[in-house]
């Protein structure tokens, strides 16, 4: 009776997430942020159900116990990501996706192909039970098969999948937390750091009790409904959190910005002057420091209005204005060579101008002479 107790409390977290993630569902208002929000919870609601199936292997059908754990490796590897960049995206408020954002949905894809891996054939040669009683550190987890041995070995590493992921969330939200203190949306911050970090702390008891100690790791997801039921109290008692976090957020970077009380729109169209009508990027000894004088600004401002304004940094946005004036010198100066033209846009040597051009360009500086001379005939 005793164990029946115990295992519907392991059990809860996984509904808890998952209530959560259902409740986020039917709000009629909704941002971006909140259906990431929406699907972390469901996520972090199917590795619940995959630890606590892990933990107590309720069901009689031990095959059908490890097909299901095996299953939800995928969903649990997805639950990092879409966790750490919900808070990215509060934290600077951009909610732009990366290309390396690809790269980070990588292990649920190699999950994928090692728990789908056409190797049944050896699930149905081994007669033996290959359901694990003990943790992952225990002669009966060596005695497995290689590919039960794999399988089993994706379940802690989405754990320390997420407790890297989570890291610089946690300095994120640190750092807003110094910045809100004294006032009135602290606890807001705080809030968003307690959530995060018992999130975190959930993952190094599970991974412990993973390696180590079974009932440690129904300790860790005792632990963790625990934390759960905490997130969807207060998120009932703040249900507009997210909107809150979201408008502290906006609120430190403008009190960090470089470039209040600046006429940024004139700073802009200056700029864009400098570049368009005076051609200053073709002076090959240009740098931030000296644009920002030429502005009367400081390289800081400078650096914020390019980010924010212009949505590009200081070498890119020269390089590209050098790169649109190299190609028509190509094409109305053909007999002038390469690496004139180079020098003339402000670069100073061939190899810069060629890695710099093919960048931009996605071909080299002859190349594009070539083609663009061929269509002109």
């Amino acid at each position: 009776m005793g164990d029946v107790i115990i295992n519907f409390f392991v059990f809860s977290s996984f509904l808890i997430a998952l209530l959560i993630s259902l409740g986020e569902l039917v709000q009629k208002e909704k941002s971006f942020v909140d259906y990431i929000f929406l699907s972390s919870f469901l996520g972090l609601a199917c590795w619940y159900l995959q630890l606590s199936l892990f933990a107590t292997g309720v069901f009689h059908d031990k095959a059908l116990n490890y097909y299901i754990i095996a299953a939800l490796s995928p969903v649990a590897f997805a639950v990092p990501p879409l966790m750490s960049n919900r808070y990215r995206w509060i934290i600077t408020d951009r909610h732009s996706i990366r290309k390396k954002s690809i790269f980070v949905f990588i292990p649920s894809l190699v999950s994928i192909a090692i728990v789908s891996a056409p190797v049944f054939y050896e699930v149905l040669r081994f007669s033996g039970s290959f359901y694990l009683k003990t943790f992952l550190s225990s002669p009966e987890f060596m005695s497995l098969p290689v590919y039960f041995r794999i399988v089993y070995a994706l379940i802690p590493l989405e754990s320390i999948y997420l407790i890297v992921m989570m890291i610089p969330v946690l300095r994120g939200l640190f750092t807003m937390i110094k910045e809100s203190r004294g006032t009135q949306n602290a606890d807001v911050s705080k809030m968003g750091y307690l959530f995060a970090s018992l999130i975190t702390l959930s993952n190094i008891f599970a991974l412990a009790g993973l390696l180590f100690s079974m009932p440690f790791l129904k300790f860790a997801i005792l632990f963790s409904t625990a934390a759960m039921t905490g997130v969807y109290l207060m998120t009932q008692r703040h249900p507009d959190y997210n909107r809150l976090l979201k408008s502290i957020t906006r609120k430190h970077h403008y009190e960090r910005s470089q470039i209040r009380g600046l006429n940024v729109s004139a700073v802009t169209e200056r700029l864009f002057e400098l570049m368009d009508d005076e051609k200053i990027f073709a002076d090959e000894e240009l740098t931030l420091h000296a644009l920002a004088d030429e502005l009367g600004i400081t390289p800081h401002q400078l650096s914020e209005i390019l980010n924010r304004e212009i949505k590009k940094n200081f070498n890119s946005f020269v390089n590209e204005y050098r790169v649109e004036e190299a190609k028509e010198l190509l094409i109305e100066q053909p007999d002038r060579s390469i690496l004139s033209v180079g020098v003339a846009v402000g670069f100073n040597s061939a190899t810069t101008f060629n890695a710099v051009f093919g960048k931009v360009a996605g071909m080299t500086p002859g190349k594009y002479r070539k083609i663009m001379l061929n269509r002109k005939k």
